[in-house]
């Protein structure tokens, strides 16, 4: 398995698990038996998406061979930086 490969896997494990795997606090406020406020903070969502990020950069920017130049990881690399943004987001409970 090339070092890309694991990055990739690395990259999307880091975005994708927090949506299984909440590690935050939850508050919900009710007045009259109806939910008026709802409030979520995954704190390991955060720090996963970071790494996802930070994953991503590592695959666009440190190479160790030609091959790793291939437009082809730029790409997945670029799709781990947006999943990663949006854990993030969402995780901070920005959007939905």
């Amino acid at each position: 398995m090339t070092r890309q490969l694991k990055l990739l896997i690395g990259g999307l494990v880091c975005a994708l698990l927090p949506y299984v795997l909440f590690l935050g606090i939850t508050e919900t406020k009710r007045v009259n038996g109806q939910v008026v406020v709802h409030e979520s903070l995954n704190v390991g969502g955060v720090i996963a998406g970071i790494g996802a990020l930070a994953i991503a950069w590592a695959m666009a920017m440190k190479w160790e061979t030609e091959a790793d130049k291939a437009p082809h990881w730029r790409i997945a690399a670029a799709v781990v930086a947006v999943l990663g943004a949006l854990q993030v987001v969402v995780s901070l409970d920005l959007i939905g």
